[in-house]
């Protein structure tokens, strides 16, 4: 194998299993396969030429990582998806596995393997990327493009992040406005505004993506945790507050049965 150091692709396209997308967007990486590389193609007509060598050839033998002998599975594309990226990783990490051949080999294979080589392009670690957008395969293999952009999940907290500092500086203006009692009679909600906007920034990038996409939802998501969070304490404090009751009472009782004042 002779590898070849190419310059950074403003696009690439990469095949990959559907069960794997949400892995792929949560990470914001394309992880690289057996801790050598992950492998793109940089046009749409490129990776279906590719696919059609590869993927698409049932019983096909290939020679794996490690140099075993395999031969490509059933493809079914319905469990497939294509994504198409804009590459944020180094300049210098693009390569192309250029294929050997035996000396001495027909000019006919010689350009057979040059052109497979030109199919597909290298990266060296894990590509980190920006701008999803998911093909579906089917549709592509019949010759049509249908897509939908997708946010990964470090892209979807920015947008929410933005969006709840507008909110809680809208929030604090509406406060310069109240008058003294009423700010006294708001202070539940300010406590409860702070600490759900504390904690989400704390938590962040780190929420699972779906809750995420659910706030990014409402229209004003603090407000929308802010409600939930003086709902959930009121129903604590009564807890609280029944349990404390009944302790006090049962230790009153008990301080005053005849056994204690006999102690």
């Amino acid at each position: 194998m002779a590898y070849q150091k190419v310059s950074r692709p403003s696009t690439v396209y990469h095949l990959t299993k559907k069960e794997h997308l949400n892995s792929i967007l949560d990470d914001g990486v394309i992880r690289r396969f057996d801790d050598t590389e992950c492998w793109f193609c940089e046009s749409l007509d490129k990776m279906r030429a590719y696919m059609a060598q590869t993927v698409l050839c049932e019983g096909k033998p290939y020679y794996a990582v490690g140099g075993q002998l395999c031969r490509y599975p059933k493809f079914v594309p319905e469990d497939y998806v294509l994504l198409k990226l804009t590459p944020r990783g180094y300049e210098d990490n693009w390569y192309r596995w250029n294929q050997e051949i035996p000396p001495g080999s027909s000019r006919e294979l010689m350009q057979a393997a040059k052109e497979f080589s030109m199919l597909k392009i290298g990266y060296r670690g894990d590509m980190a990327f920006r701008n999803a957008e998911v093909i579906d395969v089917p549709k592509f293999l019949a010759g049509e493009i249908i897509s939908h952009k997708e946010l990964t999940s470090g892209e979807l907290w920015g947008l929410l992040f933005e969006r709840t500092e507008s909110e809680m500086a809208d929030f604090m203006r509406g406060l310069d406005q109240l008058e003294r009692d009423e700010l006294i009679q708001s202070a539940a909600e300010i406590s409860a505004m702070q600490v759900c906007r504390g904690r989400l920034t704390v938590q962040g990038e780190s929420l699972p993506r779906e809750e995420l996409q659910f706030l990014l939802q409402a229209e004003r998501a603090l407000e929308v945790l802010r409600e939930a969070w003086l709902e959930h304490q009121s129903v604590d404090e009564g807890e609280i507050f029944s349990s404390l009751l009944s302790g006090l009472r049962e230790e009153t009782q008990r301080m005053e049965s005849p056994t204690m004042q006999m102690k």
